[in-house]
């Protein structure tokens, strides 16, 4: 009588293993939903606040008055170091030193942004300190979670 090894996994094991890791990616997917949302929170946040310091710094390198421009509407930002020219919802617009320098909602899929406490809609940094014209704050939230990014008259940015 010969003797065979079997090799190899039989249908009923394979589809076994198939359900249990159906099931435990069933259970763990929620929780990486809400990961996957607070880094798109944080993302838009710390972005924001890069391009708030980046328009301080470049009013003061360049020694002319830098512009940052928001909209509310369609949630969106740019900066430019030709001020009164910056539209970001026309993205070639914004640009310093030649480089388009916009971010738009669909950058943070499902991240929504409101302001407070601005005049207008635009932050001019003047070119001797940096300081702004107004200020104010920024508040991004996505299913209930908020992250604010504050600017106050001395130029100071900070991200709560």
């Amino acid at each position: 009588m010969l003797k065979r090894d079997k090799a190899g996994f039989t249908l009923i094991e394979l589809m076994i293993v198939i359900v249990v890791l159906g099931i435990v990616a069933a259970i763990a997917l929620p929780s990486f939903q809400s990961i996957i949302e607070k880094r798109r929170l944080v993302g838009a946040a710390d972005t924001l606040f890069a391009n708030l310091q980046f328009a301080r710094s470049e009013a003061i390198k360049q020694n002319r008055i830098v512009q940052f421009q928001f909209n509310t509407d369609s949630w969106c930002y740019g900066v430019d170091d030709t001020p009164a020219d910056c539209d970001c919802t026309s993205p070639a617009t914004c640009k310093v030193s030649n480089m388009q320098r916009v971010v738009t909602s669909s950058d943070y899929k499902n991240v929504t942004l409101a302001v407070t406490g601005f005049d207008g809609t635009t932050i001019d940094f003047e070119p001797r300190q940096g300081l702004p014209s107004d200020d104010g704050e920024f508040t991004f939230t996505i299913n209930g979670q908020s992250k604010k990014v504050n600017i106050n008259v001395v130029g100071k940015i900070k991200v709560d």
